[in-house]
């Protein structure tokens, strides 16, 4: 019988928006390692369509993990056909994709990602992770995501932020919750191009949330 992995790490919820960065002109659309990951590779801006595809995409994956009698060797027959089709989660980590894509379609940048091995195979995170960065007005929703979901948020060195569990079920219930809340973040955005042209545009000094 399957049982989903439980990672030892203390959830927190503690960002504070002077730490936050973001990426140089140009640096995000490169493979320049963003965030020094060498793998990097830029999914910036997918659409929530892409989100909701995927994320329904990783469920049937998952779901067949499940069922199977051998974890490990299910794993890697996934890994195998996913390989020919790499557009399918983006050769992201089952698990952790529908967090990178949904942070993506909510116009964040993610730069690293792991599901720490919660599914099977060899990986090099401790617990399920994605890195990102993201714009102060973004924090509340984030955090209120992030709360709701059961995940972590904090700020990553560089000036980005990163989103991390004890359970790879709750970084997916993140996914979904920002999918849910996608007309939000939409509205964000359109805030925060008006604020820009008028110049009323001033960030948050800190945010903080348990």
């Amino acid at each position: 019988m399957f049982t989903h992995t439980i990672f030892e790490v203390e959830i927190e919820r503690n960002v504070v928006t002077e730490d936050l960065g973001w990426p140089e002109p140009g640096a995000a659309s490169t493979d320049s390692g963003l965030g020094s990951n060498r793998c990097y590779v830029d999914l910036r801006r997918l659409p929530w369509s892409e989100a909701k595809r995927v994320y329904a995409c990783e469920e049937e994956l998952i779901a067949r993990i499940e069922a199977s009698g051998d974890m490990e060797k299910e794993y890697e027959i996934l890994e195998d056909e996913l390989s020919e089709d790499p557009d399918r989660i983006y050769a992201l980590d089952i698990g952790i994709a529908s967090t990178v894509v949904a942070l993506s379609a909510a116009r964040c940048v993610p730069f690293s990602s792991c599901n720490a091995g919660a599914l099977g195979g060899s990986h090099h995170e401790l617990y399920p992770v994605v890195a990102f960065y993201g714009r102060p007005e973004m924090l509340v929703l984030l955090l209120e995501c992030a709360e709701v979901s059961g995940v972590g948020l904090c700020n990553e060195n560089g000036g980005g932020l990163v989103v991390f569990s004890t359970d790879i079920r709750h970084m997916r219930a993140f996914a979904h919750t920002l999918i849910q809340r996608r007309v939000a973040f939409r509205a964000l955005r359109f805030s925060r191009q008006t604020n820009i042209e008028d110049g009323l545009f001033v960030p948050t000094n800190q945010l903080k949330l348990f």
